[in-house]
């Protein structure tokens, strides 16, 4: 037998299959990719119920609109107005209507309108020229989201003008009274009069005006109670005159004279973010601090109660004796810009000295600020030195940007530069800061250069007031 065949009968040719399996990381892989494509696919689904959902939403609260709508257009001029409006009707001003399974609330607002065309108050004598009717449906749709429709439509009375004699006139001006502060749009303006009936609620327009023309606007003094409400604004309310409020304030419930234009202005601010922080002298926290605020919007002013004659103290709209909390911090969130005062009591100060408050104890906080007032305190049972630079003008202002170096004969020299407050403190770092003499050298741009000593106790906290002469005094 050939060598060849010798070799296949005894090596015969054998198929080498390949069963492998899946290993652990490509089951991974494709259970990855199943639940991409199921997540992928319910996001789609769940994304097009809602979308659905709200378009059923929408239609219903479109339909209950036109309803409304076509109610109004069926009335006679004279009977178009609703029962809390300004303009007496038979129209309920608010009212909850289910459609589809759905609840809706629908708000009816009817009010005149002045069109220039042919002229405003008071170059026309007959203000109300239409009748403008605001229809908005509004809804529940979930998740917090709340969605509304609204329609309007302007009414004309049949032939000429006519005015109604027991029409009032009431104009509100809303407005910032913060830097280039102008009127508030779109600022939600609530006039209450229970003596006239009157319960509405309207926007003010692009200039932050809205005008009241009707029969529940009519001769009331101090009656018409006035609520401003807009998001990220601060909430206004006027108040009875006193003695009914405990001060006389400023913003005062409205008046209305018949036969004449009557107009009221109201400050509505823009809201700002406060926080209040307190730490040590080299900025670490100081937590559970006591401390009291008051400022914010003034709300008017305290009245003798003697004499019955308004005084000169100012009430404002926050108050509060409260405490950082332990990470040193109290933030107050949104609060009224105004000018603000912190002090701290007597368990505070009978332990703490402040050593500097930033940006300074009485500040101003303006709209859209974002403010974190810092408290430095140091403790008066430790070996220290605060010292207080001010200028020998009228009042002894505090100098700021003076440059003072401090130095003793055991090689100590740290110079630091005063803020706004006037104040440096030693030391400046957690190093041992000795009891001694010191001596040092203060100058300032336009003062005269001082020089002295000072004596550090142990565990005293050692306060120097320095007034500097100003050069050429």
């Amino acid at each position: 037998m050939s060598e060849q065949f010798i070799f296949f009968m005894f090596f015969p040719k054998t198929k080498i299959k390949n069963n492998k399996g899946f290993t652990i990381i490509e089951a991974l892989v494709v259970l990855f990719i199943f639940v991409l494509v199921v997540v992928s696919f319910y996001s789609i689904f769940s994304v097009g119920v809602r979308l659905i959902a709200d378009a059923k939403n929408r239609l219903g609260a479109t339909a209950i609109a036109n309803e409304r709508m076509e109610i109004i257009r069926n009335l006679v001029y004279r009977d178009i107005g609703t029962v809390e409006g300004a303009i007496t009707g038979d129209l309920a001003d608010d009212e909850d209507v289910i459609e589809n399974t759905r609840q809706y609330h629908v708000h009816t607002l009817v009010l005149y309108d002045d069109d220039a065309f042919d002229g405003e108050y008071p170059a026309d004598a007959i203000p109300g020229d239409y009748k403008k009717v605001v229809i908005t449906v509004s809804w529940n749709a979930g998740n917090g989201r709340m969605e509304t429709v609204e329609f309007s439509s302007r009414f004309v009375p049949d032939g000429l003008e006519v005015a109604n004699s027991g029409d009032g006139i009431l104009s509100i001006n809303v407005f910032s009274d913060q830097p280039g502060g102008t009127g508030i749009p779109d600022s939600s303006v609530h006039v209450v009069n229970t003596s006239t009936g009157l319960n509405t609620t309207v926007e003010t327009d692009s200039e932050g005006n809205v005008i009241l023309i009707g029969d529940k606007i009519k001769d009331s003094i101090q009656q018409y109670e006035i609520t401003l409400e807009k998001t990220g604004y601060e909430t206004v309310n006027t108040m009875p005159p006193y003695p009914t409020t405990a001060y006389s304030p400023i913003d005062v419930h409205a008046s209305v004279v018949t036969g004449s234009l009557n107009v009221i202005n109201i400050v509505q601010n823009e809201l700002a973010n406060l926080k209040v922080s307190t730490s040590d002298y080299l900025g670490s926290s100081l937590g559970n601090i006591d401390f009291d605020i008051l400022g914010g919007r003034k709300m008017g002013y305290e009245v003798d109660e003697v004499s019955g004659e308004v005084t000169s103290s100012v009430v404002y709209n926050f108050e509060s004796s409260t405490e950082t909390g332990s990470d040193g911090e109290k933030d107050f969130g949104s609060v009224s810009p105004g000018e603000y005062t912190i002090t701290l009591p007597s368990s505070v100060t009978d332990i703490y000295e402040v050593i500097g408050a930033y940006p300074i104890d009485s500040f101003n906080l303006f709209s859209d600020d974002n403010l974190d007032f810092e408290i430095k305190l140091a403790s008066k049972n430790a070996t220290s030195l605060m010292m207080r630079i001010f200028s020998n003008e009228t009042d002894n202002p505090p100098v700021s940007g003076a440059e003072v170096q401090l130095t003793n004969s055991l090689g100590y020299d740290i110079t630091q530069i005063t803020g706004t407050d006037g104040v440096v403190f030693f030391p400046t770092t957690p190093d041992v800061f000795s009891s001694g003499d010191y001596t040092f050298k203060i100058t300032a741009n336009g003062f005269d250069e001082e020089n002295s000593s000072v004596t550090v106790t142990e565990s005293q906290l050692k306060i120097e007031n320095v007034i500097l002469t100003k050069t050429g005094s």
